[in-house]
């Protein structure tokens, strides 16, 4: 790794543009008479060269991500990632003097897409850019950025040539959209969010990624496919998640959504196991529950920290809630510190970014079993009947008095029905739905008793440390007593809710 390299840190940026195709002659309008636009300056024509990363089969192309090396104008490296709106993507730059190879700090943003396939030079471009700065009073509003392009290939010589706009917003409001209408007026196609180099590099770029976004089956649509589409939905939830961890480690919600997806997936494994090969699905299984169970000592410590210098709040004046909460930041901010780090390390071990593999044969092949086949409304409903089932067991002998361990077994088959209703729902419609939507205030009354019972138990062990002096301990001990009536306080609220979700109109549609 150069020195670059170890100094350079990624700078990230938000962009807003909308593209627009042109033939070679078309004349932009003048955007200086539009209403609203009090200024129009020309920034002149700079020359660029943009030299295209991804994999043999194009796998950032295809989920809309590139990864060039800029000289020219805008030089450096660039990361361009879809931030969620349209049109909007994030930029993740780095400096030129980073190297001649993809930075391996911005090829690790994306590694859970190219996994073990190495990035290469796919497309060169050289672009023609003139530029337009639009002004609204005192404010830039946008800029119109005017591209001849010419693909250079692999020989050096062009091997195609076109045209088009891109109008970038920073301050636009309504006047952006202004100056979209007159470009469209005048003849521009707009509504077109593809990257250069996509269309530099043909079909195959804008190919369908390895886990497609897939549409929500009909309820006389093959079991199979209700399958195929839950597992795509959380493969790409997981994904995303994976992204937004590497880029900002720091952030509980990250590794939060990692493990949701990774349970997500587990479960649904579990609800779909009638109709799927059973050795397949539990080694699948198996592996997911690997990579949750290893993401549950960073999840389970943000949780726990939070909520425990949270409730500090709630001691008496006369106790020392700033010492305990120090005190809780250097044991528990210690020990979560070390679970962050060893997270990042799992995301790049070959274990998990093989089950990434898995996952997606996953969704493009299914092992399953002649049921598969049967149309979804005959099918789901009986598979999540069974989990209610396991569900109704483990919660109708719960009292105030059961030992912690059987409200954790509860809360775990209430998310395991509660996750199969929300895998069928989409299919079968309004009726799983409102089952899914009573399932979730049980699991949040039990997700909250989980959490107040692990943070009781948790300040009394800090009590009993050494790093506990008398007043810390003693305060400790309050705390952990506190949150041992949000335990009777979560059990309480499971009693009055428990009877209503398991009132008989809620699963009239799973009955057989």
């Amino acid at each position: 790794m150069s020195r670059a390299e170890q100094t350079a840190r990624p700078h990230t940026q938000c962009e807003v543009e909308q593209k627009f195709r042109v033939h070679g002659l078309f004349r932009i309008p003048d955007l200086a008479t539009l209403p609203g636009v009090t200024g129009v300056d020309d920034l002149g024509v700079v020359e660029l060269e943009s030299a295209y990363y991804d994999t043999a089969d194009l796998r950032l192309a295809r989920e809309a991500i590139t990864l060039r090396r800029r000289s020219g104008d805008d030089e450096g490296w660039h990361l361009k990632l879809p931030a969620g709106g349209v049109g909007a993507r994030d930029e993740v730059r780095l400096p030129l003097d980073a190297g001649d190879v993809p930075p391996p700090a911005l090829a690790a943003l994306v590694r859970v897409i190219t996994r073990t396939e190495p990035l290469r030079l796919v497309s060169t471009l050289r672009t023609t850019r003139s530029r337009q700065l639009i002004r609204a009073g005192g404010v830039d509003a946008g800029e119109l950025v005017d591209d001849t392009v010419h693909v250079v290939g692999a020989d050096g010589a062009v091997a195609a040539r076109f045209r088009e706009l891109e109008l970038e917003e920073r301050h636009g409001g309504p006047l952006i959209a202004t100056v979209a209408t007159a470009l469209t007026e005048a003849g521009a196609v707009g509504g077109e969010f593809v990257a250069k180099v996509v269309r530099a590099l043909g079909p195959n770029a804008a190919a369908p990624p390895e886990v497609p976004e897939l549409p929500v089956p009909r309820p006389k649509d093959p079991a199979h496919d209700a399958l195929v589409a839950y597992l795509a939905l959380h493969v790409r939830a997981l994904r995303s998640a994976d992204v937004a961890f590497r880029r900002e480690p720091a952030d509980p919600e990250a590794v939060h959504q990692l493990r949701v997806a990774a349970r997500r997936l587990r479960s649904g494994l579990r609800t779909f196991r009638p109709v799927l090969d059973r050795p397949w699905a539990e080694e699948l299984r198996a592996e997911l529950a690997w990579f949750a169970r290893s993401l549950g000592e960073l999840r389970e410590g943000d949780v726990l920290r939070e909520r425990l210098e949270r409730h500090c709040a709630d001691l008496p004046p006369d106790l020392p809630a700033t010492e305990v909460k120090q005190l809780l930041a250097e044991v528990l901010g210690g020990s979560v510190a070390d679970a962050r780090t060893r997270v990042g390390e799992l995301l790049d071990d070959d274990r998990y970014l093989a089950l990434h593999d898995r996952l997606v044969r996953a969704v493009a092949q299914p092992l399953t079993r002649p049921d598969a086949e049967r149309p979804g409304r005959d099918v789901l409903p009986r598979l999540v009947a069974k989990a209610w089932a396991k569900l109704d067991g483990a919660a109708d002998d719960l009292t105030d008095a059961s030992p912690d361990d059987e409200w954790h077994v509860a809360r775990l088959a209430a998310k395991r029905a509660r996750y199969a209703a929300e895998a069928v729902a989409p299919v079968l419609g309004s009726d799983a739905k409102a089952f899914a939507k009573q399932l979730e205030k049980v699991t949040d009354i039990l997700g909250e008793h989980q959490d107040a019972a692990l943070a009781a138990a948790r300040a009394r062990e800090l009590a009993h440390s050494e790093q506990a002096s008398a007043d810390i301990a003693f305060a400790l001990g309050v705390l952990a007593s506190n949150e041992r009536a949000h335990v009777h306080a979560a059990r309480a609220a499971f009693a009055d809710t428990w009877r209503q979700v398991r009132r008989a109109k809620w699963r009239r549609w799973i009955q057989p």
